[in-house]
């Protein structure tokens, strides 16, 4: 569920959503909002034969660099952050932080990383941007 640029597609409303979740990045298109199917990173890694964007000799990329621009002034979220620590730290310490950060503090429900709001209740928190490097 992580996706080739470093986002968590565990915690996106649309794979949180009740009526045909998305399957993540990797999977088929089946249930994707359309900027995920016409995903230019995607496609990147796709030809590259690589997992990761950190995997490439060129990260960080404009794509990238212009996607964390955008992930941060919208949803506080850093894809390079993610990056960084699932290098440095790891996948399963990476993992074990979003779940811990990303928990509903009422229902134990999960927040999406967009808008923090959970999936059980609705209710939306202030959530921190992932740190640890």
């Amino acid at each position: 569920m992580i996706a080739s640029c470093g986002i968590n597609c565990t915690y996106c409303y649309a794979h949180l959503k009740k009526k045909k979740p998305c399957p993540g990045c990797r999977l088929s298109d089946d249930g994707k909002p359309e900027h995920c199917r016409k995903c230019k990173i995607k496609d990147c890694t796709n030809e590259r034969n690589i997992i990761f964007c950190s995997d490439c000799p060129d990260y960080p990329c404009v794509l990238i660099k212009r996607l964390d621009k955008s992930y941060r002034s919208r949803y506080h979220e850093s894809l390079i952050n993610n990056m960084m620590i699932i290098n440095k730290k790891g996948m399963q310490v990476y993992l074990e932080m979003e779940k811990e950060r990303l928990k509903c503090p009422e229902c134990n429900g999960v927040l999406t990383f967009q808008h923090k709001q959970c999936s059980e209740c609705g209710k939306v928190f202030e959530v921190q941007e992932l740190s640890g490097i």
